[in-house]
């Protein structure tokens, strides 16, 4: 399986990346303001994807013979998926307020306070027993990847639960915003995907099955930027700045 992973995932990631584009170019020409965190989530994870899979076809990252530059990339896909996935919980966390405008049922302070119990929570589930990492000349602490793993899977079963949040809240408003509701329903198939990704790598444990996953994440993360492409495309369009009247002499 993880040969048919080594080729299915550059033919998928290459997918998720058009797909990314097209959501940033659909989100310029429309509603670029409303959602404009939506759109640095978008560029951050279509860089990644990008600078990852180019990276890994040039120093083979996902390969077990441990060079330094195998090493290096290790250590950063697996920083860079944590931030990711914080990130994923913070835009669920602002959709949840911007979709509860104009009420007071749901606070601002409370979601903040909200995120950052969710960033202080791994560290406090998980035990990071740090060890020291020998990349070539250089040697730092760095969490296994047990933490890294718990922590992404944390952070997307939060994301799923508060998209649930999200869509009661939507449900329950009179002006229902068809716009947010696609995007939540995007995001919520995507952060459900790799929360239940992570689940079957844990229940499976065995390497050579490991893959399974991985291509599993990588479909349903096409699928959730598909629907936001379907979104952004349906959605009315930015109104040009008046442009000044000049008088007539």
């Amino acid at each position: 399986m993880s040969r048919a992973y080594d080729v299915l995932a550059p033919i998928i990631n290459c997918g998720v990346a058009a797909a990314l584009l097209l959501v940033l170019a659909l989100l310029i020409r429309g509603p670029f303001k409303r959602y404009w965190i939506v759109f640095v989530y978008a560029a951050w994870e279509l860089l990644a994807t990008l600078g990852f899979t180019i990276a890994d076809l040039m120093v083979h990252g996902t390969a077990r013979t441990g060079t330094a530059a195998q090493q290096w990339y290790a250590r950063a896909y697996w920083t860079n998926d944590v931030l990711v996935d914080l990130f994923r919980f913070v835009l669920v966390i602002v959709l949840i307020h911007r979709a509860s405008e104009g009420s007071r049922r749901v606070s601002g302070w409370a979601l903040a306070a909200l995120v950052a119990l969710v960033m202080v929570l791994p560290f406090v589930l998980f035990e990071l027993q740090p060890r020291i990492v020998q990349i070539g000349s250089y040697s730092f602490p760095f969490a296994r990847g047990s933490w890294f793993n718990s922590t992404s899977e944390l952070l997307n079963f939060g994301a799923a639960i508060m998209n649930l949040m999200l869509w009661a809240t939507l449900i329950a408003s009179k002006k229902r915003d068809p716009v947010l509701l696609g995007v939540s329903l995007g995001l919520g198939i995507v952060v459900t995907g790799t929360a239940l990704a992570y689940g079957v790598r844990h229940l499976m444990g065995q390497r050579e099955f490991a893959a399974v996953g991985y291509i599993f994440m990588n479909l349903t993360q096409l699928a959730g930027w598909a629907m936001w492409c379907r979104t952004f495309a349906r959605a009315p369009r930015q109104k040009p700045l008046a442009q000044p009247m000049v008088p007539s002499s």
